[in-house]
């Protein structure tokens, strides 16, 4: 990643984490994107540049889903040849930040905490989950060959998306997780999910 790439990225956060400490201190309606901005150290122009509203700042350490790149992987059958692998990788990857996993802890909490206190902020986070959701199955049509509305991308993309938010309640993220536990955490929650809906699967 360039310097200029870098720079770009603190200051996003820098945005952000001052939208979260005003939020969290006053409250959303008593915050403007004027006093975010002057905590951050840059103009109201910047905000924008980044920003179209503070509900966007506040939520944007949310995962918007695979980059072009993890999702061609995976449609074009990789980086194992198995499905359940390769599905698991690309759910890592643009959900889990293994290589800070302390900080994406952090910001969960953050997060959880400005839900409660700003409970309108709930139906962002539901909308950016159900984006992702939508484009995990189209990516598992996609691999699979199925129709983007046939019923099993949709199950599984929705499956998986439940599998993921169950283990990362149950992460530590701290200094000495290292990114192996979790994706064994992924995989015992997907063989779970296996053995519970196993015997359904061999019914005729």
């Amino acid at each position: 990643m360039g310097l200029r790439e870098r720079k770009k990225q603190a200051t996003r956060r820098a945005l952000r984490d001052a939208a979260v400490r005003l939020t969290l201190e006053r409250g959303l309606e008593k915050v403007t994107v004027e006093e975010i901005a002057a905590e951050a150290d840059v103009s109201t122009r910047t905000f924008f540049n980044y920003f179209g509203t503070k509900e966007d700042a506040l939520l944007d350490d949310l995962p918007r889903g695979p980059d072009e790149e993890a999702r061609r992987e995976f449609v074009d059958g990789g980086p194992t040849g198995d499905f359940v692998e390769d599905l698991i990788t690309a759910l890592i990857r643009f959900l889990v930040s293994t290589d800070d996993l302390a900080t994406q802890r952090a910001d969960m909490r953050l997060r959880r905490q400005l839900t409660e206190r700003e409970p309108q902020l709930v139906r962002g986070v539901l909308a950016r989950f159900y984006e992702m959701e939508a484009e995990l199955a189209a990516a598992v049509a996609e691999r699979t060959g199925a129709s983007p509305e046939d019923d099993r991308p949709l199950l599984i993309a929705a499956a998986a998306m439940s599998v993921m938010r169950h283990t990362m309640r149950r992460l530590h993220f701290s200094e000495t997780e290292e990114a192996a536990e979790v994706r064994a955490k992924v995989r015992e929650a997907f063989r779970h999910l296996g053995e519970a809906y196993g015997p359904f699967a061999s019914d005729d």
